[in-house]
């Protein structure tokens, strides 16, 4: 017989399988990522197609079967109506569901980083700052996952970290120190952000500094986790479309 659970969670992305079914990523906090098929989630009009797009926050059964898990019944509890009628906030939002679906392996439960995400998408759907969430996201998560670097002094002469400077190699180099052409510069006041957001606290930037934040995580990811981030260069061009007005 197969077996049935109930879970929580939420959709990081989805593919199709046919014509009619398709495959979606649901983050859970008690089961991890899980790659469930909708049938008939293609149909049009199917009110399971559009309760189990990219973002849905659901609550739904899972169906264990021999070669694939089954999702039924989801229940809608979030859709985040803010987050899709913004583009930038939609990038965002669609970005760091793809960012976890990548980093995440499969059934490995990671409580705090589905907590992150749902702060995230809460905070993006009230109006916050859209790259003061993703920074803190990021950030948060690479410290969740062991990735955090150290940015309390340079690696090289030990200044201290509030002196601003460079991230490169999982450590922070001071603006005299850091090689030539390598990671993203920070400001002594974004380097003071950073400290606290990897210690938990809430990170309370100034959009620039925010900026900063938020670029240097991505390059930062990218090198850590050697996962490249397909939406990087599209969200840089959007946020220089918008800074030109």
């Amino acid at each position: 017989m197969a077996r049935e659970i109930q879970v929580e969670g939420v959709v990081l992305r989805r593919w199709y399988a046919g014509e009619y079914d398709k495959w979606v990523s649901l983050l859970t906090p008690e089961c991890g990522n899980l790659r469930v098929r909708v049938r008939g989630g293609r149909k049009p009009k199917s009110k399971m197609g559009m309760l189990t797009e990219p973002l849905s926050h659901i609550k739904a059964r899972v169906i264990e079967g021999r070669e694939q898990r089954l999702l039924a019944q989801p229940q809608l509890v979030r859709s985040y109506v803010n987050v899709r009628l913004d583009l930038e906030r939609l990038t965002i939002a669609l970005a760091l569901g793809e960012m976890l679906d990548r980093w995440l392996p499969e059934e490995h439960p990671e409580p705090e980083v589905y907590a992150v995400l749902v702060d995230a998408l809460g905070s993006l759907e009230n109006g916050a700052l859209p790259a003061g969430v993703a920074a803190q996201a990021i950030w948060r998560w690479l410290a969740v996952l062991g990735y955090a670097p150290e940015v309390s002094q340079c690696a090289r002469c030990g200044a201290a970290g509030g002196d601003g400077g460079v991230i490169v190699g999982g450590q922070l180099w001071c603006a005299r120190c850091a090689p030539r052409g390598n990671g993203v510069p920070l400001s002594s006041r974004a380097v003071e952000r950073l400290q606290e957001c990897l210690q938990g606290e809430p990170l309370e930037a100034r959009p620039d500094e925010a900026q900063m934040l938020l670029r240097a995580g991505l390059r930062y990811a990218e090198d850590a986790l050697e996962s490249p981030l397909r939406w990087l260069e599209f969200w840089e061009r959007l946020s220089a479309l918008r800074e030109s007005g």
